[in-house]
Parts: C-alpha cells; structure tokens; sequence
C-alpha cells in the first residue's frame, strides 16, 4: 500500500481547516443600527413594564389613602359630640383669643384629656394634671414639686383658673407671652417629652387621631398638642361665687362676716393689686418673699429672670384671689402654709427690703379682722368649670 508523505498529509489538513473557517464566518454580521434598534425595542418593552408595575402601586397607594380616609371619616363621625363650652363667669366676661388659635369645643374637649393623660410626658408617669389637681383650684398643695426624672421645680405650682384673663405673662416671672408659649413650655419641660415621639403615640390610637383630626383637620403634632391645652385652659374658668352672687344682688349669699371683710380688704389697700373682678392686677410686686436679711439677697429672683432689669428684682406676678381659699401653701415659693398666715404676712406689709414696693404699708389687724377677711376670701371660691376628669382613649 502506498504510503502518503506528510507534506501533503498537512497540506490537506490545512485545507480543510481553511475551508471550514469560511463557512463559519461567511454569515453577515448585523448592522449597528439592527443593533440599535433592537436594544431600543427591549428598553421599551423594560419601561412599559416598569411602568406598567409602578401604575399598580400608585393605583394601590390611592385605593389605600382613600380607604383610609374613609376609616377615619368614619370614627370622626362615630365620635359623641364635644360639649359645649361654658359661659363666661359673671363680672369676667369672653377672653381674649389669638387669631390663630381660635377656641372650639371640639379643641377644649381634647386638651382636656390631654391635660389628665401621662402619656403626654417623657416616661408617661406625670400629667399636667399631677401638679395641678381640680379639688385644689388647680394647684397641687404641696410647697414645691418634681418634674419627670426627679428634678425639683423652685417655685409653686400656680393655680390654673382663669388663666385667659391674666396679662403681661404666665408665670411667677411673666416670661412666656401666651398660653401656648406655656402649655409648650411646661410638656416639654416639667413632662419632658419629646415632641417628635408622644404626637406618634397618639396617633396610633384611632380614637386620639379622630379627636385630633376633628379639632385641627390633621393628626397630632408637636404644634396642636400645645394648642389643644392652651385652649382648655383659656376655658377653665371659676365663676359664681358666693361673692359674685351677693355681688349680683343676693342678699344671703355670703355672711355677715364675710361683707365686714370686704370692707377691710378695701380700706386697708389689699384691693389696690388685688382689684376685682380678678383679684389680681396682673402685674409684678415686691413683696418680700424670700429676702434673705443677712446676704441682703433674694433666694429667687423673680421677673428680673426674665427680663434681667435690676429694678424687677424680687417682683413676682400678683396672684388671684378667686379661689385662694383652695390653693395653700400660698406664695412663689409655697414658704406660707394657711391663709391666715398669709393675710397676717401682708398687713405685716410684707417682708422688708430695698426694693419694697411702696403700696405696701403695714396694717394693724385684730384676730377677729383678720378672720373677717379670711371669710371674704372663702366666698370667692367659685364653681369650676371642666374640673372632672374625663374618660382617656
């Protein structure tokens, strides 16, 4: 057999590979435009169905909303209506309201349960209402008291009744403007809350969300919670007193005793601050309390905190008398347990010192006269509205 040399042998074998490769690559290659359009085609068809997928979800976040909001139309409307408000108290007549803040039923039912809720502060163990108790007039019958976390205040809790009529500021000082200022002032501070956290927690509840909803158009935020308290304290209001009534015409509302005491209380000058209908002028004095003779210091300053001039050293806010019987210990700093103490301190004509404000003068008082004037004081204990603590949601 003949044998084939391996020249030819790889010669052949050369071919055949030649060949083989063109056929493999003697298709066309598409072009870059087929290219192109082809890329475009599978990008559309990629957008049409994220669009598609992101229609459906708007569609679903929509069907949702609107299944919300009528949810919440619904227990809005389930609620029971909110109470009316009550009357202004006789001789006091309307408070001055902020135009932003207009007062409303539907605001003053809310901010009274929130008055009374400790989920209001930063560990839910206080409410406004545990330094302000409705069978003290509001105050809380202690000298001083603690905030959320064990800190002492420095002064008295002040009674809150007809805190709507009061001018030049709130608080033993005046140093917040307005009653939101206050309410603000007091949930952050004195509760400590955060105010990023508790409107989140009362949102969760459905029926605070259709309370607040109801009462502001929106759920609860850091700004309406202030706003819902300040508008029930501009309507807890003390009114009809015994001494309104007698005021009114009533021959036997108030006693022999208690008439003898009105007069002294005119003629010895304790109406020149305490002027009726209030019993407050709402401005500041010093009276005296809390100098010390030895450091020739007050121990609180008072409005001079506020509006650091040196003249309102040791001046404090004048207190209303209304209801003055139910608020002992009396005083900012809560140093006077009775009122018979108390009376017996201001016709003393306070407590001397540089300052002392010249419309004090020391009285002379007889046991029976100061017992007048107390009795005077008793009748202006008046009835309270909103003072029942109301149901929580």
């Amino acid at each position: 057999m003949r044998k084939h040399s391996p020249s030819l042998f790889a010669l052949a074998t050369l071919l055949i590979s030649a060949v083989a490769f063109a056929c493999s690559h003697g298709k066309p290659s598409p072009s870059a435009a087929e290219s192109a359009a082809a890329q475009k085609q599978s990008d559309a068809a990629a957008q049409q169905k994220a669009d598609a997928a992101k229609a459906a979800a708007d569609q679903q976040a929509a069907d949702e909303m609107r299944a919300a909001k009528a949810k919440l139309a619904a227990e809005v409307a389930a609620l029971p209506p909110a109470p009316a408000l009550p009357p202004a108290p006789a001789y006091l007549g309307e408070v001055e309201v902020p135009k932003d803040n207009p007062l409303t039923a539907e605001k003053v039912a809310l901010g009274q349960q929130l008055f009374f809720d400790k989920r209001l502060s930063k560990d839910q163990s206080m409410s406004c209402e545990s330094c302000h108790h409705p069978a003290q007039a509001f105050t809380s019958g202690n000298a001083l008291d603690t905030k959320v976390g064990g800190k002492s205040n420095v002064r008295n809790a002040p009674a809150m009744l007809n805190l709507g009529y009061h001018a030049n500021g709130y608080y033993w000082d005046g140093r917040k403007p307005t009653l939101e200022a206050v309410t603000q002032a007091a949930w952050s501070g004195q509760l400590g809350a955060d105010p990023a956290a508790v409107p989140a927690l009362l949102n969760a509840n459905p029926t605070y969300r259709a309370l607040f909803e109801r009462a502001f158009g929106e759920g609860a935020t850091a700004q309406n919670i202030p706003m819902a308290l300040a508008s029930f304290l501009r309507a807890l209001r003390s009114g009809d007193s015994a001494w309104d009534k007698h005021e009114g015409g009533d021959k036997k509302a108030v006693s022999k005793e208690a008439r003898a005491g009105f007069k002294l209380f005119t003629e010895k000058g304790c109406a020149l601050c305490h002027a009726p209908p209030l019993y407050s002028d709402t401005q500041f004095h010093n009276v005296g309390i809390g100098w010390d003779a030895e450091k020739k210091a007050f121990a609180d300053h008072g409005r001079m905190d506020a509006t650091k001039d040196p003249a309102d050293d040791g001046k404090f806010k004048t207190p209303s008398l209304r209801d003055a019987a139910l608020t002992a210990p009396y005083f900012h700093d809560g140093s006077v347990k009775t009122l018979d103490e108390a009376i017996e301190k201001m016709a003393a004509g306070g407590v001397a010192n540089p300052g002392l404000d010249a419309k004090l003068h020391a009285v002379k008082l007889s046991k029976k006269e100061r017992a007048e004037i107390a009795a005077f004081l008793e009748s202006l204990s008046g009835s309270i509205a909103l003072a029942a603590a109301p149901s929580l949601p």
